[in-house]
């Protein structure tokens, strides 16, 4: 491969696997290209979107339905990772998802509204509507496994379609 066309090879992959291929194919058959996409952006300098693979990569994880606990470790692992790389932004979306798992496992409950409300926080200031419409659909989904049909209302109500800001992710379908 030549030098030039390696450092595209990170992007197209993000975008064919996180736009195109989940309408095709197995959302699991995604997770080997993605971690080859964040290895292949690391080895070509491409570090911001090689992590961008590991972010799709873990959104994938977390909808194919993978056990929490397995899911939670890698994500733990994970976020050193990004620190050390300076990809604050892919390390707060997944953070987001940690949080998201933390809470449906039970486990420090608190600690999860505080990551995912410091996010939206972020969000606003920041005007980063993309990651607002993340974090209120993880929120959603939240509400909706226990049961906290209120919540899920007036989250809906005060967030509106958050749909529409992601579209083509399988996210945004699911």
């Amino acid at each position: 491969e030549k030098a030039d066309t390696r450092s595209s090879v990170a992007h197209t992959v993000f975008t064919t696997q996180c736009y195109c291929y989940h309408w095709t194919s197995p959302l699991q058959d995604s997770l080997a290209p993605l971690l080859k996409g964040y290895q292949i952006g690391l080895e070509s300098g491409e570090t911001d979107r090689g992590c961008w693979c590991l972010n799709g990569r873990s959104y994938h994880l977390y909808f194919i339905g993978r056990p929490l606990d397995s899911i939670q470790k890698e994500f733990e692992a994970t976020i050193p990772v990004l620190t050390q790389l300076k990809q604050d932004d892919t390390k707060l979306k997944i953070a987001v998802i940690l949080a998201t798992v933390k809470k449906l496992r039970g486990i420090d409950a608190g600690a999860a509204d505080e990551i995912l409300d410091s996010a939206l926080t972020t969000a606003a200031s920041g005007g980063i509507v993309a990651l607002s419409a993340t974090v209120n659909a993880f929120k959603l989904e939240i509400f909706v496994f226990f049961q906290e049909w209120r919540e899920a209302l007036d989250l809906v109500q005060k967030a509106g379609n958050v749909r529409l800001t992601l579209v083509c992710l399988y996210s945004s379908v699911r």
